[in-house]
């Protein structure tokens, strides 16, 4: 059957509001059947009267579908009382009763009546139905209705408040009997109703009726009688003994066999509900539908009107709870808290379901109805059982006992102390609703003795040992997740063997060496520790290229001061922006779910499944493998870590080594089998959302098979001159850049040699790499402001309190929370520090004082649209090419100022970024912030000192570090990464920008980048605009497009690849297909992976790696593809390669 379509341009509060709640926009653009409850009689003389056949619904008996070309509402037959005004939907919810004979029915939202006739209907002479609703206008409605389909012989009707209605059915009052308060003799409401009296005589006995003297109902405050038919038990039934009937048990036999709760919600199930608000307006959609507050208002009411309907159904009694909204919160997260608040409540299967074209809730047993599968309304239908008591205690008794044993093994998560939360507030983000624990225990301490001990100890540790091994020719990083997983057993330890005694009992500052138990608190707070030492002090860098390659003198006191402002500059950043990034649930942090993760397999005890693993054991069996298995690429089998068969298939041909190389060429079907090659540039792919890993893989496939192969073979800017994929740089004959060349001795530009060598030349994907970082800058400004840029500006407005937080937000708000003018102290006194530092030692750092300000308008100005990319897609576009480019242009030979404003300006918005990110990791780990904000400060503070001193002290005591020519052959204090800071100073702050991108350069026309970038967003925000039922288009994100290869040179193809494939397993199918694994296993066997790695790694350098103990084999070569990096311009000449 044809039926009518309805599409809307739903406007992007609602699609957001959509997604939140992982709805389908397409049910609003699908067709919505028209079938209608018929009752079997009328079928023929129906069929006659509107001249077609009535199409059978055979999932749903008495439902027939109608021609679309008639209107029933118009129709004879339906306002002759043949037709049922009722969507097939809301008649399933009607049969899920399973009414039978001689039932007592509680309909308790009965208005406007299509349920309750429908109910009348199916009980033809028998049993009674009772209908309750708090609105007299739409119980008039109902009222009419009964009489229009002569259905009211059987039906009470009472003006109530649905969640405190308390009359039973009339069982021992279906005689009539007389008494002094008689409300009509041998006289019903429906007869009188029916009758063909004149409308003042029946409006004159209605108000006798009214006014009939009863001091005993005038005196309180009962439900009103507004109806009532013959066979309803009330005609003869004096008031005192119809309010008389009121329930006195929770677990009675006394009370209605059926229950209907058909609550008032949000209607958002409803496609003509929906459609209506193109004539309403778009806007009075956030109030009735989007509006935070009152969302909350109706999932309460819901929750008290289930309970209450619950409390009059007779044990044996069935309920059925249905809404006509689709959202999680207002059912199967009401349904939820209504089961842990009613242990005689069971959840039945709807026996007549089975043949229905309908979907599961996320509770099992549990329905849902939409456009799409069911070719209905929206409906979410929910049936329970009342359990007989024994039936309950039994119930009360295993609820008791899991209870217990979930308090026993979370006791460091959530003990009895915990504060539990109302899954209703839970994120709206499914990873993080999935992941993150929703409970928090207060009394647990964060700040203690091991927290201090452990936390300065990982801290030190790690700077030192990270800072040492930096400055050799194989630098070991040593991450902080090996502090994570070291500190679980020392921090046990301490334990057990400190004394608990307590210091200075009674005083102030009493304190304990030994608090209790090791809990995830204090590990939380050693990690962020750990983190601080385990970063790279980016500025060292600046102490090295001023000391060690431009000579300059440089004291350790004027080094500190560099260190210490950029280390903390971002936290001015940070807390001016933490109200944009952490607190909103949909800013989520995708990469602290893999930590989270991490710490509840370490410290939650969980009881094992059957035929399956808790998390800490699957960790352990992860974490095992892992270790074991880098054994393998990281010593005795290098080429797993790139496997590039095209290559050995064509061994003598440089296309099929530039197609296939996946550390040289373009990766066409390379792949690597070391988990260090897929994660090292671009994160887990396991704590990617699919979305961002579908963006990126897409940009990647646009740089390296789009971009690139169409610029290679058409020889832009003589790209064949070159190696198809390069960071070097080049002369025109295509052979390597001699940057010393070009040097003074006193490092400036030497502008007649560099006339002699000519100017710089780029490899074609390094230009366009250039290109995608200058895009990707102008595209996240735009993408932010026109997708985010109204929740901003709300929240600008102070608006944010009036919003609704999520459980996290609401359980860390009885924490004192850091006060702002905390972070201003910080950001304020760091400015002057710096622009004392650059001005009163500007020989050495040659920064002017409005190149600080410059540089810390760029961070503030960058902070907040990139933190919004990272937030919700872990993907982080960087400024260190932009600063470079500014300075480079504005303040032209001057290498030392280049670096200086390239690290106050990105780093110190990275570091912001870096400590927003461990601020939303407190968050979703319930730390108090101001133990956070100590913690980071404390760390940071000593890390950069630790840093700065490993790095002084190799300076001084090692001779010749890091000067290749002075060094003796097989140093390994080669300094490599300080090396490629001191070109990149040489290129944008000697050479310049101008000599590359500008009027000097052979790349200027790379500059339409920037007008590139920042028209993207706004073709994807029209087009989601044009088509806003196509919800994938508000999924693409241009920033995360164009950032996604700006880790390319160094990080290489097989990196992508490698990546997305198992970001595809993760993200798509098994986080589509294999949802309760994914949810428990996903972000532990990340964190597994990395661990086994990071500490199979450090033992394989220790023990091998720094005594250059190696293996010659096949397995131990390269990728086995020479020919990868060979120019194809005749004439040119590379070593290795064959001449053209």
């Amino acid at each position: 059957m044809e039926e009518e379509t309805s599409k809307l341009p739903l406007p992007d509060t609602f699609l957001d509001f959509l997604q939140t709640n992982g709805i389908d926009p397409l049910i609003y653009t699908a067709n919505e059947s028209t079938p209608r409850y018929i009752s079997e009689a009328y079928i023929e003389e129906i069929e006659a009267e509107i001249k077609c056949r009535l199409q059978k619904v055979n999932w749903l008996p008495g439902f027939y579908s109608l021609s679309p070309h008639i209107q029933i509402a118009n129709s004879k037959p339906y306002k002759d009382g043949k037709i049922y005004g009722i969507d097939a939907a809301s008649g399933a919810s009607v049969l899920a009763l399973d009414i039978s004979v001689g039932d007592h029915v509680l309909d308790l939202c009965a208005a406007p009546g299509a349920k309750l006739c429908m109910i009348l209907d199916l009980l033809g002479d028998s049993g009674t139905v009772t209908g309750v609703d708090v609105a007299r206008h739409r119980l008039a409605a109902c009222r009419t209705m009964l009489q229009k389909y002569v259905l009211g012989d059987a039906c009470r009707l009472f003006v109530a408040d649905g969640t405190t209605f308390s009359l039973m059915p009339l069982r021992d009052h279906l005689d009539s009997i007389s008494c002094e308060f008689a409300l009509e003799e041998k006289k019903d409401t429906f007869t009188e109703w029916t009758s063909r009296r004149p409308w003042k005589e029946r409006k004159r006995a209605a108000r006798s009726r009214e006014n009939a003297a009863s001091r005993l109902v005038s005196e309180t405050n009962h439900p009103e009688l507004i109806f009532y038919g013959k066979a309803s038990g009330v005609v003869g039934l004096s008031k005192y003994e119809l309010y008389k009937t009121v329930s006195s048990s929770e677990v009675s036999s006394s009370g209605y066999d059926k229950v209907l709760v058909d609550a008032e919600c949000t209607h958002d199930g409803s496609i003509r509900h929906i459609q209506k608000f193109e004539h309403w307006g778009w806007e009075t959609l956030n109030g009735r539908v989007l509006n935070a507050e009152r969302s909350d208002n109706l999932t309460t009411l819901q929750l008290k009107l289930l309970k209450n309907g619950f409390r009059l159904l007779r044990v044996g009694g069935s309920l059925v709870y249905s809404t006509c909204s689709l959202t999680v919160s207002q059912n199967e997260d009401v349904i939820e808290w209504f089961l842990k608040e009613n242990s005689s409540a069971a959840l039945q299967e709807i026996d007549a379901a089975k043949d229905w074209p309908c979907k599961s809730g996320r509770i099992p047993k549990t329905l849902r109805f939409d456009p799409v599968t069911s070719k209905t309304s929206g409906l979410f239908v929910a049936k329970f059982k009342k359990l007989a008591v024994q039936d309950s205690v039994t119930k009360q008794i295993v609820l008791s006992l899991a209870a217990k044993l979930r308090s026993e093994t979370s006791s460091s998560v959530a003990n009895s102390s915990s504060t539990s939360v109302d899954s209703r507030e839970n994120s709206p983000i499914e990873q993080v609703a999935l992941t993150v624990p929703t409970t928090d225990d207060p009394a647990l301490p964060a700040v203690t003795f091991r927290t201090w001990t452990l936390g300065s100890l990982a801290c030190i540790l790690l700077s030192f040992l990270n800072q040492f091994f930096w400055y050799r020719r194989e630098p070991l990083s040593i991450t902080s997740i090996c502090a994570q997983i070291a500190v679980v057993p020392l921090g046990h330890l301490m334990a057990s063997i400190i004394p608990n005694k307590i210091f200075f009992v009674g005083k102030k500052w009493e304190f304990t060496l030994n608090p209790g138990p090791f809990n995830v608190k204090e590990h939380v707070l050693i990690t962020i520790f750990a983190n601080s030492g385990a970063g790279n002090v980016y500025s060292i860098h600046i102490v090295s290229a001023v000391k060690l390659f431009y000579k300059k003198e440089l004291t350790f006191f004027v080094a500190l001061l560099v260190v210490l402002t950029t280390q903390m500059l971002g936290f001015g950043w940070a807390g001016l922006f933490r109200r944009y990034l952490v607190e909103p649930a949909s800013m989520w942090w995708p990469q602290n779910l893999v930590q989270v993760s991490l710490f509840r397999a370490l410290h939650e005890k969980e009881e094992r499944r059957k035929h399956g693993l808790t998390r800490n054991q699957f960790f352990i069996i992860a974490f095992t493998c892992s270790f074991a298995y880098y054994a393998f690429p990281g010593y005795l089998f290098p080429k797993l870590s790139s496997i590039s068969w095209l290559c050995w298939i064509f061994p003598s041909s440089i296309l099929a080594h530039q197609l296939g190389s996946g550390l040289h060429g373009l990766g066409i079907g390379a792949f690597g089998f070391d988990w260090a090659t897929i994660s090292s540039y671009l994160g887990s792919p396991l704590a990617s959302p699919w979305f961002a890993t579908a963006n990126i893989a897409a940009g990647f496939a646009l740089l390296m098979y789009v971009i690139t192969p169409i610029a290679y073979w058409l020889n832009i800017y003589q790209a064949k001159s070159f190696p198809i994929f390069s960071d070097g740089l080049f002369t025109s004959t295509g052979q390597s850049y001699n940057i010393s060349a070009i040097i003074d001795p006193k490092f400036h530009i030497d502008i007649d040699a560099y006339d002699r060598q000519g100017p710089l030349y780029l490899s074609t994907i390094f230009a366009m790499i250039y290109g995608l970082n200058f895009a990707c800058l102008t595209a996240t400004v735009v993408h932010v402001f026109l997708f985010h840029g109204r929740d901003i500006w709300q929240l600008s407005k102070s608006a944010f309190k009036y919003k609704k937080m999520d459980v996290h937000t609401r359980l860390m708000r009885k924490y004192n929370q850091v006060p702002e003018w905390w972070f201003l102290c910080i950001l304020f006194l760091n400015i002057a520090a710096t622009i004392f530092t650059c001005e009163y030692y500007n020989e050495q750092l040659q920064l002017p004082w409005w190149g600080v300000l410059l540089a810390c308008g760029i961070a503030v100005f960058f902070t907040l649209p990139i933190g919004v990319i990272t937030a919700t897609t872990n993907k982080s576009p960087g400024l260190n090419v932009i600063t470079e480019y500014i300075i480079g242009y504005l303040y032209p030979g001057f290498p030392v100022a280049n670096i200086c404003f390239k690290v106050y300006g990105y780093i110190s918005m990275k570091q912001a970024i870096t400590f927003l990110e461990d601020f939303k990791l407190g968050h979703y780990m319930k730390i108090p912030p101001r133990a956070m904000f100590m913690a980071q400060v404390v760390g940071t503070i000593m890390s950069a000192l630790v840093h700065l001193g490993t790095a002084w002290w190799l300076m001084e005591t090692i001779p010749n570090v890091c000067d290749r020519e002075l060094l003796s052959p097989g140093s390994p204090w080669t300094c490599p990464s300080d090396h490629l800071f001191y070109d990149a100073s040489v290129i944008w702050g000697l050479v310049g920008p101008r000599r590359i991108f500008g009027d000097l350069g052979h790349y200027s026309a790379i500059n339409w980048f920037f007008l590139g970038g920042a028209v993207a967003p706004i073709v994807v925000w029209l087009a989601h605009k044009a088509f806003p039922e196509k919800d994938w288009i508000r999924l693409i994100s241009i920033p995360v497009i164009l950032s996604a290869s700006l880790n390319m040179l160094p990080a290489t193809a097989v990196n992508y690849t490698s990546w997305v494939v198992i970001g595809f397993a993760s993200g798509f199918i098994a986080y589509r297909y294999y949802r309760d694994w994914w949810s428990r296993h996903n972000y532990v066997l990340s964190g597994a992976l990395e661990a086994g790695l990071a500490f199979m790694a450090v033992l394989l350098y220790l023990c091998l790696g720094m005594w250059h103990v190696g293996l010659e084999w096949w397995g131990s070569e390269s990728e086995g593809c020479p020919l990868a990096s060979c120019p194809t311009a005749p004439g040119v000449i590379a070593k290795g390669c064959p001449n053209l």
